[in-house]
């Protein structure tokens, strides 16, 4: 049960992070895709620092409570990103080729078609409440 208030904990501290920097880039550029770039190149360098760092065989060892708050919990809700980059060095570094073009060319190709089912959907659903609204009508 500490594991999950660690992460809720942490996650809350990583959202708000990311909304405090994103919105402070946000007001000062015009380039849309900017500020989650940002967030997303600083929470890579903050878990792949924390990672390495703070790991059994490193200098520092923080202990598995430390790091599911400040890695799964704090980065994890800073962006998701840094997880996926983290997991797709890990791959590279082990040797692992395929399980790294899989994980990155999958999560790439599933997530646009993740979006561009959910736009559909979105466009769709009005269509369908006001289908199902009107059935109960009847």
């Amino acid at each position: 049960m500490k594991a999950y208030c660690l992460v809720a904990i942490g996650g809350g501290i990583g959202t708000i992070l990311r909304f405090l920097i994103s919105q402070s880039i946000a007001h000062g550029t015009t380039w849309s895709p900017l500020p989650i770039m940002v967030v997303n190149i600083s929470g890579c360098l903050v878990i792949s620092f924390l990672n390495f760092l703070a790991d059994t065989s490193g200098q520092i060892y923080l202990g598995p409570r430390s790091r599911t708050l400040l890695l799964v919990g704090i980065c994890g809700g800073y962006t998701t990103f840094s997880t996926f980059s983290l997991v797709s060095f890990r791959a590279f570094v082990a040797g692992q080729f395929l399980d790294l073009w899989l994980n990155i060319v999958l999560s790439h190709i599933l997530c646009l078609l993740a979006i561009w089912i959910g736009a559909i959907a979105a466009a769709n659903f009005p269509r369908l409440l006001s289908t199902i609204a009107d059935w109960l009508r009847k």
